[in-house]
């Protein structure tokens, strides 16, 4: 970077401040300032691993995984309600997002992250008995957005399903399932029959 800069004959900016950096550093990792104790600790730090220590301390707060974990729940379209026009509450959906801020603090591999929110209430048979709600919890991904069918009747569950699916296809494989789901993909390798593959294992989901 420094060699592209010296080439067009710029400099790069001078280093921040310590109470900017501080203040930078904490808005990106809690999406909060800094407390006036916090910065006045740092500024009085002058040990070589000063920077290291507060990074650290931001990373192991409660606050670092609702911030980020906010991401993740836009990704998996969560809200507190159905949406759509009727909008009603949707009980208990918050222990999905509040499984998404612990899965985040406590640094769990994304693979597992992925694996334990598609198919959670299956691999919690294989876990300790007190880990067992936690797994099923995870499953709230397919579950958190649209909701048609409780409100409508069971003629328009099959809304459901496809926004799960449709979700499924932008946040995990980055593609478009929905046209599929009327014939084959007119640009994506999804096949009618592929969208209702996956459509038939949400219709044999038990739903709660």
């Amino acid at each position: 970077v420094l060699a592209k800069l010296e080439s067009v004959k710029m400099e790069p900016v001078a280093s921040s401040d310590r109470r900017t950096w501080l203040r930078r550093v904490t808005f990106d990792l809690t999406g909060l300032p800094p407390t006036p104790s916090e910065i006045d600790a740092f500024i009085k730090d002058d040990s070589d691993h000063a920077y290291a220590t507060v990074v650290e301390r931001l990373l192991a707060s409660p606050a670092y995984g609702e911030r980020w974990g906010r991401h993740w729940l836009d990704v998996a379209r969560y809200a507190d309600t159905a949406g759509d026009g009727a909008d009603y509450p949707v009980r208990e959906a918050y222990k999905y997002r509040d499984w998404v801020i612990d899965a985040i603090n406590d640094d769990i591999p994304f693979s597992e992250f992925i694996r334990s929110q598609i198919a959670g209430d299956i691999l919690a048979t294989e876990r300790p008995q007190d880990e067992y709600a936690d797994w099923v919890t995870a499953t709230g991904f397919l579950a958190v957005g649209k909701r048609y069918g409780y409100n409508a009747g069971p003629d328009y569950q099959h809304l459901d399903f496809a926004d799960a699916i449709d979700s499924v296809g932008r946040s995990l494989l980055g593609l478009s399932l929905g046209c599929a789901r009327c014939h084959d993909h007119k640009y994506e390798p999804v096949s009618t029959e592929d969208y209702y593959a996956l459509y038939g294992i949400l219709q044999s989901t038990v739903w709660a």
